[in-house]
């Protein structure tokens, strides 16, 4: 089994040194890095390509949200777990909607930490106990769930799926073997069905409905 390489973010020394101890006592798990702020921690993604960044959302000088999508497009193959003090859907949403594959608050313990590392290296989502909490499933379109999901083509199924996965409008072109603005369309027909305004209400159907596992 290959080395997991882990890039921990997070302004406290303290709570780094936590995050990294428990994370290095697992088997194969490297901890290849670590950084204070958003500067260095894209400084540190560029050099050390890790495939999972535990990232705290309220750094000192680029917000967290913002630091996702850099994060993203410096090293898309990179699995982002967000920390955050803030327990909002809103938060929630823009995270997710930003790039990241899970999210964890700081009110959790440590070891949430540590399975939210283990589902994003396995290529799922992570929500920890506190997270779902305050997460609330998006409301769809006055109808049961289920009857929204069967209205949907199988081709929208299939980019329900892989948008829920975290791939862009591209990726899912060129996984499918269609242009973006077909991507596009189907997209907005999704929107439409199934009375959702945003990717991450898309996202939170598609984990409600267990089209992609968290």
């Amino acid at each position: 089994m290959s080395e997991l390489n882990i890039l921990v973010v997070d302004d406290y020394p303290i709570i780094r040194y936590g995050i990294r101890t428990l994370l290095e006592a697992r088997p194969g798990w490297r901890v290849c890095s670590e950084a204070p702020t958003g500067q260095a921690a894209l400084q540190k993604v560029k050099r050390w390509k890790p495939q999972v960044v535990v990232l705290d959302l309220g750094l000192p000088d680029i917000h967290g949200l913002e630091v996702i999508p850099k994060i993203t497009a410096i090293h898309p193959q990179a699995r982002i777990l967000a920390l955050t003090d803030h327990d909002s859907r809103e938060t929630a949403s823009q995270a997710l909607a930003s790039g990241a594959r899970g999210l964890v608050t700081k009110s959790d313990g440590l070891r949430d930490v540590i399975r939210g590392v283990q589902a994003l290296a396995q290529g799922r989502f992570f929500h920890s106990l506190q997270a779902r909490a305050f997460i609330k499933d998006p409301a769809v379109g006055g109808t049961e769930p289920s009857d929204a999901l069967a209205t949907l083509t199988s081709r929208e199924l299939q980019i329900l799926k892989l948008l829920a996965e975290g791939k862009t409008n591209k990726q899912v072109g060129a996984a499918l073997d269609v242009s973006v603005r077909t991507v596009e369309a189907h997209r907005a027909s999704l929107m439409r069905k199934l009375g959702l305004h945003s990717l991450s209400d898309l996202i939170y159907f598609a984990i409600r409905m267990r089209i992609v596992r968290i």
